[in-house]
């Protein structure tokens, strides 16, 4: 679940979420910072969370993944902000807890809607991305969630795979965002047929939210790096390309277009 490390483009920046003080705001912002925005209202905020590893714990640095990249490059209102979480042993609840702490901080001091704030994240970080919307923000702008687990490598003993299951039903009942969740064939983390009934469970409640399963074939096509595990594929730029138009840039134009319309209605 280690990230790869890429070039940062602003020093690391820390903030302090005042409704979780205990869950410090860790990051950076890859490209414009949102004090470039003179109308925060008008501006979409893409929190991007990493994975987890013990070997790195309690040194992360922000990192930003290709595919989000292209979302702050490609969209002048759109501002993303590489979350770090920086505890040397964080349970499932801390990496949601976390994210839910940015979201608060950009809502409550920086003036961001709910609406309008996007959550995307790796392993443990996408994880805590799907609760944080399904449980604490049900009216987030929209999730994604590159291969999200946070319950270890595999094999995973029965227990583990029996709380899974049970955590993958609760989601699908209460996830009612808008965006992609991406899981791979060949990943050492979970089992693709793990999700073969979410999609189901969604389908009537949240049919705009999609899950996009990567064949192993199409990993390797897709990912320099990925000879011996799926896990990390969205760090190369060739998944970026693949992926960015139909899930990442639709997704943001959904969302600023639903921007205009309240702004719209609130004219009249």
């Amino acid at each position: 679940m280690t990230p790869r490390p890429l070039p940062l483009l602003l020093l690391a920046l820390a903030l302090t979420a005042a409704a979780c003080a205990s869950y410090t705001v860790e990051g950076d912002f890859a490209g414009r910072p949102l004090n470039g925005h003179a109308e925060p209202a008008l501006t979409i905020v893409l929190i991007h969370n990493h994975g987890f590893s013990r070997a790195q714990a309690g040194t992360y640095r922000p990192a930003t993944p290709p595919i989000l990249r292209f979302a702050a490059d490609r969209n002048p209102d759109v501002v993303v902000f590489s979350q770090v979480r920086n505890i040397a042993n964080p349970t499932a609840a801390d990496h949601a807890a976390f994210i839910e702490s940015a979201v608060a901080h950009f809502h409550t001091e920086r003036g961001v809607p709910i609406e309008n704030i996007i959550l995307a994240g790796q392993s443990c970080g996408g994880w805590g991305s799907l609760y944080a919307a399904a449980y604490r923000y049900p009216t987030i702008g929209g999730v994604l969630a590159f291969a999200p687990t946070c319950h270890g490598k595999l094999p995973h003993p029965p227990e583990v795979r029996a709380r899974r299951a049970k955590e993958l039903v609760k989601l699908a009942e209460r996830l009612r965002a808008q965006g992609t969740i991406f899981v791979y064939e060949g990943d050492s983390y979970y089992d693709v047929a793990e999700w073969d009934g979410f999609a189901t469970r969604t389908a009537g409640r949240a049919p705009w939210l999609r899950i996009v399963r990567v064949s192993r074939p199409r990993v390797l096509e897709l990912c320099d790096f990925c000879g011996r595990d799926s896990h990390g594929a969205y760090w190369d730029g060739r998944f970026a390309a693949a992926f960015f138009d139909d899930h990442v840039q639709t997704l943001i134009d959904g969302i600023r277009a639903r921007i205009r319309a309240r702004l719209a209605a609130s004219a009249h």
